[in-house]
């Protein structure tokens, strides 16, 4: 390619850039219900109308939350790529704003869950059980589970001190705090049987064979009857889109899954009604049973 070229794609995506900028800023107002100097308040609504048709209008407190964590996400994820391009694979993440903003964005997850149990008896009746949130980060997971299922109680493990840290803080100040309990432990080492009714792996931060040794273990700590949801990227079908997801997730220690080698995975294991389903936004779910 030639410099002009470059120069040009350079300038273009920097629009992209200044777009997703314009939105987080005019989430970030929402959410603080605060408004811009009115020489720049105009303009920037207008910004975003001419991106998102319909602005912002009709989203929820709750929905601004979300989409406000997707582009901090998404900021600083391309910054860390930007200033560190030569490190190894491995989560690296400890800026607690960032560490938060994903936990909320991670949230949806379990929501979504609720959804899939509204028309599968079977998967609703793990909701008054034991849940194991696996990679729980800072703990958000674990607190929309009890906020939203009040027989449910949950143990969150992780590795990652910086995320721990913040998640101890989040469920102090919960309401619902007794019924959580944060342990720093590998999944990989996890060693109990049949004790939780619904299990939650996040599949994309975990090497293959790292996710290969979790799932053996999930499969003997699942109670009969008892539900695993792997969660994994959906990788875009566009060729440049799906090489950056890639990129980021191999960037993070991960694997890049694709559904049918989870729901094998899951099958060889001796999981029964496995399935694949849509998640949240960029998500996708394999859904298995222990018979």
């Amino acid at each position: 390619m030639d410099f002009q070229t470059l120069q040009a794609e350079v300038l273009r995506l920097g629009g992209s850039v200044q777009a997703l900028a314009a939105i987080g800023a005019a989430l970030r107002l929402r959410q603080a219900n605060e408004q811009s100097h009115p020489a720049v308040q105009a303009s920037l609504l207008g910004a975003v109308d001419a991106l998102l048709p319909g602005g912002l209008d009709g989203l929820d407190q709750q929905q601004v939350s979300a989409a406000l964590a997707l582009v901090t996400l998404g900021f600083e994820d391309a910054m860390e790529l930007f200033q560190n391009p030569a490190r190894p694979p491995a989560w690296v993440i400890q800026d607690p704003v960032m560490l938060q903003a994903q936990g909320q964005a991670s949230r949806q997850n379990f929501r979504k869950i609720l959804e899939l149990a509204s028309d599968r008896p079977r998967l609703a009746v793990t909701l008054t059980g034991r849940f194991l949130d696996v990679g729980t980060g800072v703990g958000a997971i674990a607190l929309e589970a009890v906020e939203q299922c009040p027989s449910l109680n949950v143990v969150g493990l992780d590795i990652w001190e910086p995320a721990l840290a913040i998640a101890r803080a989040n469920i102090a100040a919960s309401p619902h705090a007794s019924r959580i309990e944060v342990r720093s432990q590998d999944v990989t080492q996890l060693d109990e049987s049949a004790a939780y009714s619904l299990a939650w792996l996040p599949a994309p931060f975990l090497s293959a064979p790292a996710a290969e040794m979790a799932l053996d273990r999930l499969a003997v700590a699942l109670a009969a009857g008892g539900y695993l949801v792997v969660g994994t990227y959906a990788l875009p079908t566009d060729q440049t889109a799906a090489a950056l997801a890639a990129l980021r997730i191999v960037r993070s220690g991960g694997h890049v899954w694709d559904s049918a080698a989870l729901e094998q995975q899951l099958g060889v294991r001796g999981f029964v009604d496995v399935e694949t389903c849509p998640g949240p936004a960029v998500v996708t779910f394999v859904i298995g049973r222990r018979p």
